[in-house]
């Protein structure tokens, strides 16, 4: 009798981590996790978290050169942002990356997420589109789905899907993930790639590593993932895929573009992003994992670190591998070096706070959905 092994993705392990990492990773678990533990996700616990987690749009540091443009796609805000490359060869046929922030379906907008989005412009040439998705406690699941579908639609009035790649990280990877399996389902075309950095696959948290890895995530501690889930399930079950892109039936994952997963050996998330990668190799999908050593919650932020930027290098060149011939610089160790050097942002205008009628200037109508 033979014996069938179960298809996995492939995992580069990448590490070990240098000095700096090390230490990086010490001050982090020092404060960061005590913090989250206390942190009550009540209504009025959740708007003080966004609201001291907000930045200043006007003082977000970002890479010299780049332009954030306020936009609205599909009937939803969120913002456009370009690095030099990318401002400097705006054309119909431009690729695009749909980007989805985090925050564990609780926190978090384009703003919070611009530093992170400028690095992967810089590095990549493309420009980044981020929407400003609803949140609690005015919205939960499947609220986010919903206005990021409705941005993917309209992309491609105007897109060829094979010069789309949608990314997100940690509840954005979920949702990134979660907006390619509907497109799917509604007969939509999916997109070129799919890059998913540490992502947040399974609410229900039933991996190994929520359990093995908690106390060690420099990042967040198992208690206040729970809370963001109950809040972001809104009475839903976490474990139904639409909350759990994990979980998603198997004609859906087989439908998925090539996928590159970034997560780090120590994380709450670890067992999601290898899991995931594992269910889309079993339906005959390219998927990959950059697994790195002790490198915190999604390593391409952390531009501070070699391993982080090493990272963003990456997904420069998996872009590059999933868009057409030619379309996409692919980025070296200068690029990427280059990318997570703070600097000062250009912004062509602002648009209010989430929800309102906006108290800046009106993006351009050409800028309304074309990079």
């Amino acid at each position: 009798m033979t014996s069938t092994a179960p298809v996995r993705a492939p995992v580069e392990e990448i590490g070990p981590p240098d000095p700096a990492a090390l230490a990086f990773e010490r001050r982090l678990r020092r404060w960061l996790p005590k913090v989250a533990a206390q942190w009550r996700m009540t209504p009025r616990g959740i708007r003080m978290l966004q609201r001291v987690s907000e930045p200043n749009p006007r003082r977000v540091r970002t890479k010299a050169g780049t332009v954030v443009s306020p936009t609205m796609v599909g009937g939803v805000r969120g913002e456009w942002v370009r690095g030099v490359r990318a401002r400097n060869r705006r054309t119909d046929d431009q690729p695009v990356v749909l980007y989805c922030h985090g925050g564990g379906y609780v926190f978090g907008s384009p703003r919070t997420h611009r530093v992170l989005a400028s690095q992967l412009s810089h590095a990549t040439g493309l420009p980044l589109l981020l929407p400003d998705y609803r949140l609690p406690p005015e919205a939960t699941l499947p609220a986010p789905i919903e206005d990021t579908l409705a941005v993917y639609r309209a992309l491609l009035d105007d897109h060829d899907p094979a010069r789309i790649v949608i990314a997100g990280d940690s509840a954005g990877g979920n949702l990134a993930h979660n907006v390619a399996l509907h497109a799917a389902e509604a007969g939509l075309p999916t997109p070129a790639g799919l890059v998913l950095l540490s992502p947040w696959s399974d609410l229900s948290m039933s991996g190994a590593s929520f359990h093995e890895n908690d106390g060690l995530d420099a990042f967040i501690p198992q208690i206040a993932l729970r809370r963001c889930a109950r809040v972001a399930c809104g009475g839903l079950d976490p474990a139904g895929w639409r909350q759990s892109p994990l979980f998603a039936p198997d004609e859906l994952q087989a439908r998925m573009p090539p996928t590159l997963v970034q997560v780090g050996s120590t994380e709450l998330v670890r067992d999601d992003g290898l899991r995931v990668a594992d269910v889309l190799a079993r339906n005959g999908v390219d998927a990959r994992v950059e697994l790195f050593d002790r490198i915190p919650h999604v390593q391409a932020m952390w531009g501070n670190l070699a391993a982080g930027r090493d990272a963003t290098r990456r997904i420069g060149a998996f872009v590059a591998d999933v868009l057409p011939d030619g379309t996409v610089h692919r980025p070296d160790r200068d690029d990427a070096a280059r990318a997570a050097t703070d600097d000062t942002t250009v912004e062509a205008g602002r648009l209010g706070d989430r929800g309102g009628a906006g108290d800046g200037p009106r993006a351009a109508d050409d800028d309304l959905v074309r990079p």
